[in-house]
């Protein structure tokens, strides 16, 4: 702390604003005010000050002043979602919120793009890889809620992604160390009936890691793009179709013994016994066609439509093909105070693979989800109330040479209830009670060698929210204290697992407190603050093949207690920003360490532990625009921006067990680029 802070007094006295910060400090001015911002995770649009749940909302431009390259930095250095690379991968990361660990946590959050999930039928997490940060408008965040509008998963919360669509042009790049390039194009137009939007971008990089046995590094590329086609036939109707596409070719690391980590992280050395291996080499084509409608029947009945069509095909080890299709209808009823929202989801994923896991039959697998949900809220002036219920249906099916071998379905049900109260203009406290449920993918029944092993049961989870916000002039604030009862929670997969068996615990908790905070000193100076304390905690697993002496007390493996990020954002002008991010998330149990048990290789040590994550980053901006009228290279503004990612270059990984380590985050990175807007 002691390096970050003299790095931040650096700054400021080689731009010589100090004299300029203390007089503004010394002002009794209003140099900065945070407006609420609309939430509309729940369907119904909502101060997020006066939600009845937890929340955390960005919108373009706490992005764009953000710094981060990729939603995954993005999320990483401002909010309190965490996200690591999975097997080291940085293309595919994995994502955690509110200690679900960080293996299999993605499973207890439904990620959607614009209302369209991103949530695999198998153990592949969420690719946010295919949504590029420079077409991002707004990022919603709700925890321990949105189980009534979003079903299976959402047992730990909801990351809500919208897209922009651009009615101008945009150009830009970069250029980086490690081979790091990246191009992007945004353009579109718009008439009164008429809306038309595209976007393309392209990321390569040529590898942080040594050379395998065959010459190839750690290198990969990644191709966006989108079109939309928008009609508006009345001003309260639209009609729209997308059509986007994603290409990925990625090498990437397995893992490491623990000296080879210690020595060089980014060494080719895979495993104990430290071999040079090949990177594994992965392909992924995705296709995705949405179309959807938006009719004001009048003045206070409203309905939505939507459809998408994803067709991917992914080759690791195996070629598998995926076709999902999902489909989302409601009709909302607004009059006054009261908002009712009630609809209904369909989603179907199937999953053919000729050749998985080194065998020859060709199996397919599918499965099916079907949900009726009904949303009301109303509004007593200075008190909000908030109720909800929904009722899904899930069906599985594994088929083998086309014969159905298995099938089994779940009944299952969720609700939520919440208050927001105002006391007045700038405090308001909210609660919410959720219950929430969330099935297996399809990895998780079957074993290593893809033998069917059996059905689990469903994760049941009862989540109650407390807290309060806070917003003045200079400041918005929230603080959260929040609870959970787990039933059957999973921990990790039968694919990684060193006991053979995926792991479901009878009964486990999570309880601890949330603070978000952005204050402005003044018109050049305002910090964030992002901390969440976390305890997840065994307190009931029978099972001696899974966990020695009950593990009652235990910590649940792969959380950090203490989870940390900062930003400090500095304008020492109009057209010039410096911004620093420090990410800080405490040492975890390994993520297979449930019994929280000594390194082997050394019963006087500590448990073995996935290290601290220790991550710092400085980005400026600088925005040329000439008032004059006079443009340059054609454009009405150029934004300049040059980034150090991981300024000491610490190194990062997961460990999964005793001597196997995940490396990720340890070079040491230069970005440099330019946006044209026209």
């Amino acid at each position: 702390m002691k390096k970050i802070f003299s790095i931040v007094v650096f700054i400021l006295l080689l731009i010589g604003v100090v004299p300029q910060i203390t007089e503004a400090a010394e002002s009794n001015e209003k140099t900065f005010i945070f407006e609420p911002i609309l939430v509309e995770a729940s369907k119904i649009k909502t101060k997020d000050t006066e939600a009845t749940y937890a929340s955390e909302i960005y919108n373009r431009k706490e992005i764009i002043e953000s710094g981060a390259k990729t939603i995954y930095d993005f999320l990483n250095q401002n909010t309190s979602v965490v996200s690591m690379p999975s097997s080291g991968n940085p293309f595919s990361q994995k994502l955690d919120l509110r200690g679900f660990g960080i293996t299999q946590g993605f499973q207890s959050i439904v990620v959607t793009v614009n209302g369209r999930r991103l949530n695999n039928i198998d153990d592949v997490p969420q690719n946010l890889s295919s949504i590029p940060i420079q077409n991002i408008d707004r990022i919603e965040i709700t925890k321990g809620s949105g189980s009534v509008v979003y079903g299976d998963g959402a047992t730990g919360g909801t990351i809500q992604i919208y897209t922009r669509d651009a009615t101008d042009t945009s150009i830009g790049f970069s250029v980086g160390n490690y081979g790091r390039q990246t191009a992007t194009i945004n353009t579109g137009f718009s008439t009164k009936k008429f809306q038309f939007s595209a976007f393309g971008n392209n990321y390569k990089q040529d590898g942080y890691s040594d050379k395998g046995p065959d010459g190839n590094r750690d290198e990969g590329e990644l191709l966006n793009s989108k079109v939309r086609i928008q009609y508006k036939p009345t001003e309260s109707s639209k009609l729209f179709i997308e059509k986007k596409a994603t290409y990925l070719e990625y090498r990437y690391p397995n893992l490491l013994s623990k000296s080879t980590f210690e020595q060089n992280p980014g060494s080719n050395d895979k495993g104990a016994a430290g071999t040079p291996t090949a990177y594994t080499h992965q392909i992924e084509n995705t296709d995705v066609i949405e179309l959807g409608s938006t009719f004001k029947i009048n003045k206070n009945i409203e309905t939505n439509f939507d459809y998408s069509f994803v067709d991917q095909k992914r080759v690791i080890s195996s070629e598998r093909k995926y076709k999902n299709h999902y489909y989302d209808g409601n009709i909302k009823y607004s009059s006054g105070p009261l908002t009712i929202i009630t609809g209904g989801q369909y989603f179907t994923g199937n999953r053919r693979c000729d050749n998985c896991n080194g065998t020859d039959t060709p199996t397919t697998t599918t499965k099916e989800n079907a949900g009726l949900y009904i949303q009301g809220q109303y509004d007593f002036n200075s008190t909000i109330i908030s109720l909800g219920a929904r009722k899904e249906w899930i069906d599985y099916t594994f088929e083998n040479l086309g014969t159905t071998t298995t099938e089994n379905q779940d009944n299952l049900a969720a609700f939520d209830i919440g208050l927001n109260k105002s006391l007045n203009d700038s405090f308001n406290i909210f609660s919410n009670f959720n219950y929430a449920f969330q099935t297996h993918n399809l990895d998780n029944f079957f074993d290593f060698q893809g033998n069917f092993a059996g059905f689990l049961e469903p994760v049941i989870t009862s989540t109650l929210n407390i807290g309060f916000n806070h917003l003045t002039s200079k400041s918005k604030t929230k603080f959260t204290l929040f609870g959970s009862k787990l039933r059957d929670e999973l921990i990790f997969n039968r694919h990684i697992s060193s006991f053979g068996n995926s792991v479901s615990i009878d009964r486990s908790s999570k309880y601890g407190f949330e603070l978000q905070n952005k204050y402005s000193f003044n018109e050049l100076l305002y910090v964030t603050v992002n901390y969440a304390y976390i305890r997840a905690i065994v307190d009931r697993e029978t099972s001696e093949a899974n966990c020695i002496n009950n593990c009652a007390g235990n910590d649940l493996p792969g959380v950090s207690r203490h989870n940390l990020t900062l930003g400090i954002n500095l304008k020492p002008s109009e057209n010039n920003t410096v911004i620093l991010t420090q990410s800080y998330r405490s040492a975890a149990y390994a993520d297979q360490d449930l019994n929280n048990a000594e390194d082997s290789t050394n019963s006087s040590s500590p448990s073995f532990k996935t290290p601290a994550f220790i991550k710092t980053d400085l980005s400026y901006i600088h925005t040329y625009k000439n008032n004059s009228g006079k443009k340059l290279f054609g454009a009405s503004q150029i934004d300049f921006s040059a980034k150090i990612e991981n300024l000491f270059e610490r190194a990062h990984g997961t460990v999964l067990r005793d001597d196997v380590i995940y490396p990720s985050n340890f070079t040491r990175n230069f970005m440099f680029g330019a946006e044209f807007k026209y």
